[in-house]
């Protein structure tokens, strides 16, 4: 089974891989036909998603292999490394096109050549939607965390090629009245509205993923939920008096359990086994990257 999900998220992200090289090549194409700020931008987010993907594919393999000396929590947690990674570069590409987008308002913008940009726009929107609808569909039949992160960078990109288009109506629409002095202005403008939402989402993964790779407690609604299901699910649990550590390390979701043993509780075997295994099934319905430790703690009667 995991065999079988590990090759459904392999072949999803090569398709989303061969998707974002076909992108990256029409988007330097069109860089070159022309100035516009927007298509500059796009096109640098699409390199970077090149190569990210390259990574991602990588980090994907990685989490198939068993946990070694090396790695005693599994490879789980080079997923944020590689999203800290993705998220930085592309906070940088929407500040590198703010400054100049400022730049070319400041110092008057090329003309803009309405027919490639929409041409742009509607290529561009074609892989987009595809590739979206293939991975996301694929993200939910699996499980796939990876997927779903890779289904929301397609999604948020339809997304800015609706905005590339509507500017491209509005520049056009300009045209044909009385402020036509300011229809090359618009691509500017927007690619400084475009940059800023673009920035957004990288920002929040930033932040989330800065939490993970550091040892923090996770948020208060997971954690309860935890800690409930622990007390609902486990009956003999409940005699030893548990008090629970709900972390995030590198990505892994990690429940320390202190049991607090008295002498006529010996031996507990039989209950320690009873809770880490209903305790790993718990943790497994909520990411399978997980580990579940345990402290037993001797009080006198």
């Amino acid at each position: 089974m995991q065999q079988n999900k590990s090759k459904t998220e392999y072949q999803a992200l090569q398709f989303s891989l061969y998707t974002i090289v076909a992108l990256m090549i029409c988007s330097l194409i069109f860089n070159e036909l022309t100035e516009s700020n927007i298509i500059e931008v796009d096109a640098g987010s699409y390199v970077i998603s090149g190569i990210i993907g390259l990574i991602t594919i990588y980090i994907s393999k990685l989490q198939t292999r068993p946990k070694d000396e090396n790695h005693p929590l599994g490879f789980s947690g080079y997923v944020p490394v590689l999203n800290l990674i993705r998220s930085f570069m592309v906070i940088l590409i929407c500040i590198k096109a703010i400054g100049e987008s400022i730049g070319s308002i400041v110092s008057g913008p090329e003309p803009t050549d309405h027919t490639i940009m929409f041409s742009y726009a509607a290529v561009t929107l074609f892989f987009n939607v595809c590739a979206y609808i293939y991975v996301n569909r694929q993200g939910k039949k699996i499980d796939s965390a990876l997927l779903k992160t890779d289904a929301l960078d397609w999604k948020t990109d339809i997304v800015f090629n609706f905005s590339i288009i509507l500017a491209v109506c509005v520049s056009y629409g300009l045209q044909f009245t009385t402020y036509k002095t300011y229809a090359d202005y618009v691509d500017p403008v927007f690619c400084i509205i475009f940059s800023i939402a673009m920035a957004y989402y990288p920002i929040v993964l930033f932040s989330e993923n800065i939490k993970i790779l550091a040892v923090t407690s996770i948020d208060k609604e997971t954690q309860t939920q935890i800690i409930q299901s622990f007390h609902d699910r486990i009956d003999v649990i409940q005699k030893y008096s548990p008090a629970f550590t709900v972390i995030h390390v590198g990505g892994v979701l990690w429940v320390n359990i202190e049991l607090n043993v008295r002498q006529e509780d010996e031996p507990i075997a039989l209950d320690y086994l009873a809770i880490k295994n209903t305790g790993e099934s718990i943790l497994n319905e909520i990411t399978p990257d997980n580990k579940i430790s345990f402290l037993f703690n001797r009080i006198e009667k």
